[in-house]
């Protein structure tokens, strides 16, 4: 069986992207002897900033693997890099609890199955089962969503992998966006990625599907995520800013970033409401 093949475009942007990244980054990955050269594979990682998925993506990369990211589906409604991800084949996650009409009459059911589909088509697969920019306030993982788990039970042959990185917030501003041009302009900051062992889910195999079977194999899994990322920030766990006793839960725990999420919202809804507009015009 011959490596992965992977498409035109990603071919021509990602060795753009790796070096655009270590122009700003001393990227340093470890663990990568991980990462099977072939089969499917389920890539769990901790998510702080718009750079995430490029930062895994590259490891999977480098590693001969052409990476599918389960993004934002708002992401894929702009200009350029909406067509663009599609074409790299990347898959739009339609979350529930975000306050946005999908165009394409996706769902997060629908998210799933594509997921699912690239797991049983033998790729890899990179999932951020937070589903978004962690709350907690230090930047450790925050209570996961059970997509993750039923992917994996759904794909018992699927190697699971815990990925955690720690570096990409420096840079950006999770939900200001702001950019850290200062840091940029000097020396490089460093980002590393840390790839775990793989991961033993066959106590969960067999047993009745159950929500609180999903909850407890899904905090297993952000239990993995968050060993890896310990791992990575010594010097905070020494001073005390290690992780939380009890993981942040944003049901109970608040969303700091809740008006601005809402905002984010909006802005989606109003370019899609002009699309529509255009596309009607044009009739």
């Amino acid at each position: 069986m011959g490596r992965e093949r992977p498409p035109l475009l990603m071919r021509v942007v990602a060795p753009l992207a790796v070096g655009a990244m270590r122009c700003v980054q001393d990227v340093r990955i470890s663990g990568a002897e991980r990462i099977p050269e072939f089969g499917p594979v389920l890539v769990v990682s901790n998510h702080t900033c718009h750079l995430d998925a490029l930062s895994v993506c590259m490891a999977l990369y480098r590693r001969g693997r052409a990476p599918v990211t389960a993004g934002r589906a708002d992401l894929f409604t702009a200009p350029v890099l909406g067509w663009a991800l599609r074409r790299l084949g990347q898959i739009p996650v339609y979350r529930s609890d975000v306050d946005h009409v999908p165009a394409d009459g996706g769902s997060p059911a629908s998210s799933l199955r594509t997921m699912s589909d690239a797991l049983a088509a033998g790729r890899a697969l990179v999932v951020f089962p937070e589903s978004t920019f962690t709350r907690d306030p230090d930047g450790w993982p925050m209570r996961g969503k059970t997509g993750s788990a039923r992917l994996a039970l759904a794909h018992p042959d699927a190697v699971v992998l815990p990925v955690a990185h720690w570096g990409n917030e420096r840079l950006i501003h999770p939900w200001t966006g702001d950019i850290g041009w200062r840091r940029m302009g000097g020396r490089r900051t460093r980002l590393d990625v840390r790839i775990g062992e793989p991961l033993d889910l066959s106590d969960y195999a067999g047993r009745e599907v159950t929500h609180e079977l999903l909850t407890e194999m899904t905090e297993a899994i952000m239990a993995a995520i968050t060993k890896e990322l310990v791992e990575l920030r010594p010097a905070d766990v020494a001073a005390g800013r290690g992780p939380r006793e009890r993981r942040w839960d944003r049901r109970v725990d608040g969303d700091p970033y809740r008006d601005v999420d809402a905002a984010n919202s909006q802005a989606v809804r109003r370019r899609l409401e002009r699309r529509e507009r255009r596309r009607r015009g044009r009739r």
